[in-house]
């Protein structure tokens, strides 16, 4: 349930409205949501009012699976205005994961922003899944048995890239390569291939990471 949406994650949302120039979320990402505003002046949402006080204030649009161009190769979504809603509902997920496997929050925060923009749904034409983009074996290998629910894609992207920051001693940079090109191109290469996607892909990822570490929008 969304709850005090812009008292809890004021800072994040601030961020990339003012960044990107837009001054609310497009049409286009909208959800089902109720909204009503206290008397302190604080602004409440909820997919599920339980008073008569929300009113509509989104409507929710039928989902389908996002298609991106490759697994390798995902849209600019460093450009593109996260799927807010999505990402509040992901949160216990991302954090649960974090703990479990003692990945930074905001790396699987930024890696899921440019690998689905939040869109649990999302579908490679490659056929990489979900929040993640988790192709079919290494989700299978992963014991992932539904891609495209949250938790499970989050639990095991977040296992894989641990996993991937162990064997390269920590090196988030050749991590991160890994995570997009494959650890036998990272391998073969001794540092991130030199392939154009997976150069610019650790480049967006890293900045959004370094984004979200700042002082001004840390929220944890």
């Amino acid at each position: 349930m969304f709850r005090s949406l812009l008292t809890k994650d004021k800072p994040l949302i601030i961020f990339w409205l003012l960044a990107l120039g837009i001054p609310w979320i497009p049409t286009s990402l909208r959800a089902d949501i109720y909204r009503y505003q206290d008397e302190n002046g604080v602004v409440h949402f909820t997919n599920a009012p339980t008073d008569s006080k929300y009113q509509l204030f989104l409507r929710e649009q039928q989902k389908s699976r996002t298609s991106f161009p490759s697994k390798g190769n995902p849209k600019s979504f460093s450009s593109t205005m996260p799927n807010l809603n999505n990402y509040s509902l992901l949160v216990p997920h991302i954090d649960e994961a974090s703990q479990q496997y003692g990945i930074d929050p905001k790396l699987i925060q930024a890696v899921i922003h440019v690998e689905s923009n939040f869109d649990p749904q999302a579908l490679s034409p490659k056929g990489a899944q979900g929040l993640m983009q988790l192709m079919p074996q290494t989700a299978r290998n992963l014991q992932v048995s539904d891609a495209f629910s949250p938790k499970e894609n989050i639990d095991g992207g977040t296992r894989y890239l641990k996993y991937l920051m162990d064997i390269y001693n920590q090196d988030m940079y050749l991590a991160l390569a890994a995570y997009n090109a494959g650890p036998e191109k990272v391998n073969l290469y001794r540092g991130i291939p030199p392939y154009q996607e997976t150069k610019t892909y650790v480049q967006r990822v890293m900045q959004l990471y370094n984004q979200l570490r700042s002082p001004l929008l840390s929220t944890r």
